[in-house]
C-alpha cells in the first residue's frame, strides 16, 4: 500500500515538472536547461533527466542552437488538434443556437474520439428532456444519429476496423443495430449525406444527423438533432434540411469546398467486403 502510494505522489510530480518545463517553453520559445531550472525551481540535473524522456516522446526536442530546448513536434500536434476541435465547437454554437430555436429541439454537437463519438456542445429542448449523450458523454459510433454521420465518412479501412470490433463490444442502446442494419444505415447515410432514425437511441425519439467537413474534406464532427419522432417528422418544419444546412454551414466555416468528404459513397459496403 506504501510503495503504490509513493509511485502516485511521485507520478503525480513527475507531471507537476514537466507542465511547468512545457509551460515555460511555450512562454520563451527556446530555453537552455539552466534557464529552465531558473524558471520551474528545478535542479540542471533533474532536468536532464526530464527533458531527455520528454525528447523520447517527441513533446520537446533541440533548439536552433546547442544546449537549447523548444516545443517538440508531436507536442505542438496535440496543441493543434486541440485547437481543431475548439474552433468547430465555436464556429458550430451559431448554427447550434438556431437550429434549436427553429425547432425547440434538443440538438448537439459530436467529434470522433477512437471508436467513439463525443458529445462537446448541447442545447437541450424546451419542453423534452434527451437523456442520453449529455455533455462529455460518448456513444460508440454505430449508435445514434450524430455518431453514425461521422462513421459513413471515415475511411474504408476505418469503417472496416470499427465493424470487426464492435463484434465484440456490448452495445449502449437496446436498439442499436445489429451489423447487417449498420452497414445498411452507413450506405444509406453516405448517399444522401445525413442520418435519418425515427428510433434514436430509444423508442419514440427521433434524430437526424449531418457530417462536418474541414477544408481537407475530411469528416471532423457532426451536429444533430433529437426529439419526439411523431413531432419531429411532423412535416411541420424540415428538419433534415435544417441540419444539413446547418452541417453545410459549420463546414464553409471551416473552409470546405465539398459537403459529402472525399470517402467515396457507399463505403460501408467496400469496409465489408475487405473484413469478409
Amino acid at each position: 500500500m506504501t510503495d503504490t502510494g509513493e509511485a502516485s505522489v511521485g507520478g503525480m510530480g513527475l507531471v507537476t515538472k514537466s507542465v511547468a518545463v512545457l509551460q515555460a517553453l511555450a512562454a520563451s520559445g527556446e530555453l537552455t536547461v539552466g534557464q529552465l531550472s531558473d524558471a520551474t525551481g528545478e535542479p540542471v540535473s533533474s532536468l536532464y533527466r526530464l527533458l531527455s524522456s520528454l525528447d523520447a516522446i517527441g513533446w520537446v526536442e533541440q533548439g536552433s542552437k546547442r544546449g537549447k530546448f523548444r516545443l517538440g513536434l508531436d507536442f505542438l500536434w496535440l496543441g493543434a488538434r486541440l485547437e481543431a476541435q475548439l474552433d468547430v465547437r465555436r464556429l458550430a454554437l451559431p448554427e447550434l443556437t438556431r437550429l434549436h430555436e427553429a425547432t425547440g429541439e434538443t440538438v448537439f454537437l459530436c467529434i470522433r474520439r477512437g471508436m467513439s463519438a463525443v458529445c462537446i456542445e448541447r442545447i437541450d429542448g424546451r419542453d423534452v428532456q434527451i437523456h442520453s449523450l449529455r455533455l462529455g458523454e460518448s456513444l460508440p459510433l454505430g449508435e445514434g444519429v450524430a455518431p453514425r454521420a461521422i462513421l459513413a465518412f471515415e475511411s474504408p479501412d476505418f469503417v472496416a476496423r470499427y465493424l470487426r470490433d464492435a463484434a465484440s463490444r456490448a452495445p449502449v442502446s437496446a436498439i442499436a443495430p445489429d451489423r447487417e442494419q449498420l452497414v445498411r444505415l452507413l450506405d444509406e447515410t453516405a448517399a444522401s449525406g445525413v442520418a435519418v432514425a425515427e428510433a434514436d437511441w430509444v423508442d419514440g425519439i427521433g434524430g437526424v444527423g449531418a457530417p462536418i467537413f474541414d477544408h481537407k474534406g475530411h469528416v471532423v464532427a457532426a451536429l444533430s438533432i433529437s426529439g419526439l419522432s411523431g413531432r419531429l417528422f411532423s412535416g411541420d418544419i424540415d428538419v433534415v434540411a435544417l441540419v444539413t444546412q446547418a452541417a453545410r454551414a459549420v463546414s464553409l466555416k471551416l473552409g470546405s469546398e465539398s459537403f459529402t468528404g472525399r470517402v467515396n459513397r457507399g463505403q460501408a459496403n467496400s469496409a465489408a467486403s475487405q473484413e469478409q
